[in-house]
C-alpha cells in the first residue's frame, strides 16, 4: 500500500503526516473537499463585495436564524406536546414502548425488529395494532383529536 504525506495548517501551526493510500482517501480527502468548498464560498462572497469577516459572521448568524427561527410561543407548545408524548410513551408497557420507539420513532420495518427479537412479524403485528390503540385512547384522553383515516 503506498503512503502519502499530507500536511495539515491550523492557524500558526502546520503538521506533517504520513497517511495510508485508504486512509487518506477515507478520511482526509473529505474533509479536504469540504474545506474547498467553504473556501470557494468565501472567494465568491468576497467577490461580491463581503470580506471574510463578514462571510464568517454570515455563517454564524445563517446558522443561529436557523436554530433560533421559532418564536416563544412555538418553542412552549413543542415542549408540552413532547412531554405529552412522553408521558403517552410512559403509559405502556417496556415491551410495548421499545416496539413503539422502533417501528414508529426510528421507522424500523416490523420485519426487522421481528427477527431481531426473534418472534413472528404477525404476532408483533398485532402488538403494534394494540399499541396504537392504546396511544390513541391516551391521546383522546388528554384532548386531542385522532384521525382515523
Amino acid at each position: 500500500m503506498s503512503e502519502k504525506i499530507i500536511r495539515i495548517k491550523s492557524g500558526n501551526e502546520e503538521f506533517t503526516m504520513s497517511v495510508t493510500e485508504e486512509e487518506y482517501l477515507k478520511y482526509y480527502r473529505p474533509w479536504w473537499k469540504m474545506k474547498k468548498r467553504e473556501q470557494r464560498n468565501r472567494e465568491t462572497m468576497e467577490r461580491n463585495g463581503y470580506t471574510e469577516e463578514s462571510y464568517e459572521e454570515w455563517k454564524e448568524n445563517d446558522m443561529r436564524t436557523e436554530l433560533f427561527a421559532e418564536s416563544m410561543e412555538e418553542l412552549a407548545e413543542k415542549r408540552m406536546l413532547l412531554d405529552v408524548l412522553r408521558d403517552a410513551m410512559d403509559s405502556l408497557m417496556p415491551e410495548e414502548r421499545e416496539l413503539a420507539m422502533k417501528v414508529f420513532g426510528e421507522e424500523m420495518p416490523l420485519a426487522d425488529y421481528a427477527e431481531m427479537k426473534g418472534k413472528n412479524p404477525r404476532t408483533l403485528s398485532d402488538h403494534k395494532r394494540k399499541i396504537l390503540s392504546k396511544l390513541q385512547k391516551f391521546f383522546v384522553e388528554h384532548g386531542f383529536e385522532i384521525d382515523n383515516r
